[in-house]
């Protein structure tokens, strides 16, 4: 594989100071606004500046880099927008609360570093995938493959998905009271957590424009990402302190499938 390694790594250095001084900037907004919440939207928005350094630096052309763009805008600019509108119904979120308590004065200061900047620092990390695919393609002469269509079809899958969840959860929250009813119609009858299995389903369509490049470090983004989702995102310790404010929700555990969309069990 032959990428230009210099200037990728330039590359990559220009994305770390963009996303740094939107966490900051991020950050500041939070003081005014004594809400930490913005930091959510951002982080979609912190990728797509990323990918976008890449492939402007890169010099990369053709139907392949163009469309990889279009499926990072597309799922950018939506879960961005989303999570804006999501923010406007509803508290900062609960671990955010649970954190100032503890931190108590300090938390201003420490969430700079906890929260904003820990997050540009995962865009970066997931952006990593980007940096590889156009700097190789920038050097290649790689043609439309069945692989790209493939993954281009897991795309349009996952974000039609993840579109179609984060609607319903969010209509059902805007008229029930969040910390005491379970919402298992939909596609939440089918998997506790559809929308973190469609962003999974989202990366590894990335990952699969990443195959060609014989570069496997461009695996680790997608991977990154799985983890954080299943681990972190949906871990056993968020569901318990979900099932302990939330009514019916143990029940809802047993019967309903973790995270891939399966039959439910009642």
């Amino acid at each position: 594989m032959s990428m230009n390694i210099e200037s990728m790594t330039f590359a990559m250095a220009i994305c770390m100071a963009a996303v740094v001084l939107i966490a900051v900037l991020g950050w500041v907004y939070s003081l005014w606004a004594d809400e930490v919440s913005i930091v959510a939207p951002l982080w979609p928005l912190m990728v797509l500046i990323c990918a976008s350094i890449f492939f402007q630096l890169s010099g990369t052309k053709g139907s392949i880099s163009m469309a990889l763009q279009v499926m990072i805008a597309l799922w950018s600019l939506r879960m961005s927008y989303f999570l804006f509108i999501r923010n406007q119904d509803r508290p900062e979120q609960r671990k955010y609360r649970l954190m100032r308590i503890k931190l108590s004065s300090s938390f201003h200061f420490k969430s700079l570093a906890s929260i904003f900047l820990s997050h540009g620092l995962s865009a970066w990390i997931a952006s990593l995938i980007f940096a590889i695919i156009f700097y190789d393609l920038a050097q290649t002469d790689a043609n439309w493959s069945m692989l790209h269509s493939l993954s281009v079809g897991v795309f349009v899958f996952g974000l039609i998905i993840q579109t179609v969840a984060d609607y319903q959860l969010h209509a059902y929250n805007r008229i029930m009271e969040r910390e005491s009813g379970t919402y298992g119609q939909g596609l939440w009858r089918y998997s506790r957590h559809p929308n973190y299995f469609a962003e999974c389903c989202i990366w590894w369509s990335w990952g699969g424009f990443a195959l060609p490049t014989g570069n496997f470090l461009a695996l680790v983004p997608p991977m990154f990402i799985t983890f954080l989702m299943v681990k972190v995102k949906a871990a056993q310790e968020v569901e318990d302190d979900i099932a302990s404010r939330r009514k019916n929700y143990e029940n809802y555990i047993k019967n309903t499938s973790f995270m891939v969309p399966w039959r439910p069990r009642f």
